[in-house]
């Protein structure tokens, strides 16, 4: 919890200028305030007496209009700063956590459902402006509490202990009640977070739903964890009315007691009637905090239950923190695997003492079963994970040395289905170089062949192409893929399975462009189909997570091997 707390405080510490003038604004409001019940109590006193100049008594009668107008105007004001405030560092906490999210390794955002972490956010980050909120609201009752309970002391100090007293039981059975009330929260707050998430995974992948025909099933799932968090939801709030009905029996009681008491003073002639107004008066602006201080700490330890979520994610360390800050002037490409092994946590090994060099300039590609570990050696290349045993080098310096956002600009993916975003062609097409000029962009798309359908489009390069590029076809994505990396423009590119879901049409347009993209790169190819790896300098056969035989295509053909074996079986020999 002490990281909770911390992290709020730095949060608070980072804008004391402005809450620190909500403080003072807060306390001189709160302040003119507290004189209220002292100016109409003086007035009634003056009213009663025979022989009071009307001078004097509109006198006070414009006073208590200007101290009441100012004061009303002063809290409203603290409100208004308040959410302000609130609007601002929500925005500032949820810039930072989306981009640390964005930031973190890909084993996280392999493991965790995304519509779960987003919704950490989002949630964490409302109700810390709630919290914001409440605190503007709440300050100024406050100030008045303490400045009330003061000028009730100086009148009658039997009568300030009274509400000293009822504050303090108030209070302890708060902070106590509010302890049992948090753990139910914290249950609700966890089915909350999943619920969100398995919907968001429902409907980011509706199109699966639809294929099988289980719209009625999920809407009963729903249904199910719907009324499960109702339930939970429920039964909070009924404890929350519990214990808001025994603060209000504290409320009556205290009140009851400082009234019935004063009455007592005024019978024996201890105080004046005006006097007595004035307690009144100090009465209902002590009580009236209560139930606002109350509010605000059960909303405080209601928001740590969401900030300790956020909190864990923002603790994970972001994947620029774990590499070097060289670069290479002069890059070649050249890539080289020291021993390379690798296996995935609690998982099995995938690689084992991979020992491989590939030339700048040069074509390799890697074949093999699936799951033999060809596309995690790729993944191993990018940086989005560390080997556990061995080195990965480009032109000689180690990739844990290099700056992580520069070896990614010298490589480019052509992945097996590319997702897009639900933007515009051009948007989309800019994202591998956000300053391209349409000219370099078209260039781009008719190397990749994907010029023509665009041009085809009603609105060409400003076709919103839906979420994940669902209005492309399989083969108009990959050409955007390829085009995206034409912009690029890198030093090594990373093919795979580039046309393993391509009809042959597709296929030749799709192999066309890559035949243009692989020109002078160092270029690694994994793929299934032969057809596009035939060309390659050289084939690394790649067999329970070893090397097992390399070579070009007739090489490895004359061996009758495990490549052999391999493209016989696909091109219908065996």
């Amino acid at each position: 919890m002490s990281e909770v707390n911390d992290f709020i405080w730095n949060i608070f510490r980072k804008n004391k200028k402005d809450i620190i003038w909500i403080i003072a604004i807060a306390t001189f409001g709160s302040l003119l305030a507290s004189a209220v019940p002292f100016v109409y109590g003086k007035l009634f006193d003056i009213s009663t007496s025979s022989g009071s100049p009307l001078n004097i008594i509109f006198s006070l009668i414009a006073l208590w209009f200007l101290l009441s107008l100012t004061s009303n105007f002063i809290t409203n004001k603290t409100s208004e700063m308040g959410e302000k405030l609130g609007v601002e560092l929500t925005m500032g906490t949820e810039n930072e956590s989306y981009s640390h999210f964005i930031k973190l390794p890909i084993p996280y955002h392999k493991k965790e459902r995304r519509g779960e972490v987003l919704q950490k956010i989002s949630r964490s980050a409302w109700n810390l402006q709630r919290l914001v909120e409440l605190f503007s609201q709440t300050l100024p009752f406050f100030m008045m509490l303490v400045f009330s309970v003061t000028a009730m002391f100086i009148l009658k100090w039997h009568l300030a202990m009274i509400i000293i007293f009822s504050f303090l039981i108030y209070t302890i059975i708060t902070i106590k009640k509010t302890k049992r009330l948090m753990k139910i929260r914290e249950k609700e707050d966890k089915i909350y977070h999943f619920q969100y998430g398995k919907i968001y995974d429902k409907l980011y992948n509706v199109f699966l739903v639809k294929n099988f025909a289980m719209e009625k099933y999920e809407e009963d799932n729903i249904s199910k964890r719907t009324r499960k968090l109702a339930a939970i939801s429920g039964y909070a709030i009924k404890k929350d009315a519990q214990l808001s009905t025994i603060q209000d029996i504290i409320y009556t009681v205290s009140f009851v007691s400082i009234l019935s008491l004063a009455i007592l003073f005024l019978r024996a002639g201890q105080i004046s009637s005006g006097e007595f107004i004035m307690f009144f008066g100090y009465t209902n602006m002590a009580f009236a905090p209560f139930r606002h201080i109350a509010a605000i700490y059960r909303n405080f330890k209601r928001v740590t239950i969401s900030i300790k979520r956020l909190v864990k994610l923002r603790r994970l360390v972001p994947e620029e923190m774990k590499h070097g800050d060289k670069t290479i002037p002069d890059f070649k490409g050249e890539i080289e695997f020291e021993n390379i092994s690798f296996k995935y946590p609690k998982g099995k090994q995938v690689l084992k003492n991979i020992k491989l060099k590939i030339y700048p300039g040069e074509t390799i590609a890697l074949v093999g079963k699936s799951g033999v570990g060809k596309t995690t050696l790729s993944e191993l290349t990018m940086g989005y994970y560390k080997p556990e045993q061995g080195k990965i080098k480009f032109d000689g310096t180690e990739l844990q040395k290099l700056k992580l956002n520069w070896i990614r600009n010298q490589i480019a993916i052509v992945p097996q289905d590319l997702n897009l975003f639900n933007d515009t062609l051009i948007n989309n097409l800019k994202y591998a170089l956000p300053n391209a000029t349409k000219e370099q962009i078209v260039m781009a798309t008719k190397a990749a062949n994907a010029h023509e359908f665009i041009e085809n489009f009603s609105k060409k390069y400003n076709s919103v192409v839906g979420e994940e590029g669902i209005k492309l076809s399989a083969g108009q994505r990959q050409r955007i893929a390829i085009a995206m990396a034409f912009l690029k423009n890198p030093r090594i590119l990373i093919l795979d399975e580039p046309t393993s879901a391509l009809d042959a049409e597709s296929e030749k347009r799709v192999q066309d462009g890559i035949n243009k993209l692989i020109s002078g790169r160092t270029t690694i190819i994994i793929a299934h189909r032969f057809s596009t790896v035939r060309r390659a300098n050289r084939i690394v056969v790649l067999d329970k997570g070893k090397i097992a035989e390399i070579g070009n295509h007739e090489e490895l053909m004359r061996k009758r091997g495990i490549y052999y074996n391999l493209y016989s079986l696909q091109r219908g020999i065996k």
